[in-house]
């Protein structure tokens, strides 16, 4: 997204929502605290309201800034991908159609075949 770009700001947004947002929500889900954090001392507010903002990003779709795919769907897309996995992330259809479009490019499974290569053990 070039700098001058009237998307530009949409685009930052969402290549920074994964650090400041997506990972903590899912981290204090994950391990969460004795005692509740206020709502306004958490930089993504709650981990439900993270979601819903992310849910309602893919809308437009098929990528975060629509038909074109940039670096904030590698980051998101491999994070939402990690959470679903693991149980952190709910599998809402949003985040589940959004994953199955990541893994079927064309790198996704080239990378993931050289994780199997290497996983295999030696013959």
């Amino acid at each position: 997204m070039p700098i001058g770009t009237p998307r530009r700001g949409v685009y930052l947004k969402w290549l920074f929502f994964n650090p400041g947002c997506l990972e903590p929500a899912v981290i204090d889900r994950a391990a969460p605290r004795k005692e509740e954090a206020k709502r306004a001392m958490l930089g993504y507010g709650d981990f439900d309201t993270t979601m819903n903002v992310l849910a309602k990003g893919l809308e437009q779709g098929p990528w975060l800034m629509g038909e074109q795919f940039t670096a904030a769907d590698v980051v998101i897309g491999a994070n939402l991908r990690w959470g679903m996995i693991f149980k952190m992330i709910p599998e809402r259809k949003e985040f589940t159609d959004y994953a199955a479009r990541i893994a079927a490019r064309p790198v996704v499974q080239r990378a993931e075949a050289k994780d199997k290569a290497l996983a295999a053990p030696a013959a």
